[in-house]
């Protein structure tokens, strides 16, 4: 089994400069890095881990946390193509997954505690972004590497990786009411006040107030306050929500009281199967496979001479 002392003789360095090029360690030159990387590929070699982690104090995996559990977590496409991105990106530096998933924010915490105590993680990505959440502070305190999906929203200077949701919602507004002639929307959000969907709304309202038209909001957290809003708007002829699911469950019950077809619906996430719902459903993508691979990039800016604290990646409407 080839060791490190071999690619480095092989390459003609010491062990300490074919390790630090394996490890993209800027105090190599490019050139350098590129060359004994590359040798390493062609000869088949496998970093022994093990000895790594007790040389550096670091294990080679990221912590991915995911928000306290509820139904549109782990099961949405959208989390999957983001891990997609992320894992796709960890496999070229040698690193693996590890999931952090709680039901509560105390236990999430814990789950958090216990990856840098005993698991030595020192890196991970959140997707998500609370206010004063406990987990981003952990880190913090711990002076520890981490990027969120979502920009922060309590004036923390932490690395981040987003869509531009302010533009994106005015644009899902503004192919509603322009393109799809919509002159009685809703806006429907989930009942936990992301930060996504707060830039949406206000995109929304933007062009609500543009159209000269009522900006009518729902928050899907009270079936019955959902069953009543619904019924006392008939007027309602076209939906934008913040995701797929939350449409489609708006829609499902906008259907109980009246009869709809091929209703104009505009969402996000672009993570449903075609012909699941007889709406005309026009969903924003945004592209979170190329958000997973821009949140690596941000991870490991300390070795790889990035300079960018923050991404945007940008939109698209179906």
């Amino acid at each position: 089994m080839l060791t490190i002392r071999d690619i480095a003789a092989k390459a003609g360095v010491s062990v300490s400069t074919a390790s630090r090029a394996l490890n993209n360690n800027p105090r190599i030159s490019l050139a350098t890095r590129k060359r004994i990387q590359a040798l390493a590929a062609a000869e088949g070699y496998r970093p022994n881990y093990n000895a790594k982690n007790l040389t550096s104090g670091e294990a080679n995996a990221v912590g991915v946390v995911f928000p306290t559990s509820d139904r549109n977590s782990t099961d949405n496409p959208f989390y999957i193509d983001l891990l997609r991105g992320i894992n796709t990106e960890l496999m070229k530096r040698q690193y693996v997954l590890s999931v952090a998933i709680s039901k509560t924010a105390d236990d999430l915490l814990e789950n958090v505690k216990a990856m840098v105590a005993q698991g030595k993680i020192k890196r991970f990505v959140l997707l998500y972004v609370h206010r004063a959440d406990p987990v981003a502070a952990f880190l913090r305190e711990k002076h520890l590497h981490f990027v969120t999906i979502g920009e922060p929203i309590d004036g923390h200077d932490d690395y981040f990786v987003d869509n531009d949701n302010l533009e994106a919602g005015i644009g899902g507004a503004s192919f509603l009411l322009d393109q799809l002639g919509v002159k009685h929307p809703v806006f429907v959000e989930s009942g936990h006040n992301w930060g996504y969907e707060q830039q949406r709304r206000q995109g929304y309202e933007r062009v609500a107030a543009q159209f000269n038209v009522e900006p009518l909001t729902c928050k899907l957290n009270d079936l019955e306050y959902v069953q009543s809003f619904i019924e006392h708007h008939p007027e309602i002829d076209g939906i934008m929500a913040t995701d797929d699911f939350n449409a489609i469950e708006f829609y499902r019950l906008l259907r109980e009281q009246y009869v709809a077809s091929h209703f104009p619906v505009v969402s996000y996430n672009h993570s449903l199967p075609a012909g699941l719902t007889d709406a005309n459903l026009h969903s924003v993508n945004l592209f979170p496979e190329k958000m997973g691979s821009a949140t690596v990039s941000l991870l490991f800016s300390d070795r790889e001479e990035t300079a960018d604290k923050q991404i945007r990646i940008p939109y698209e409407i179906k």
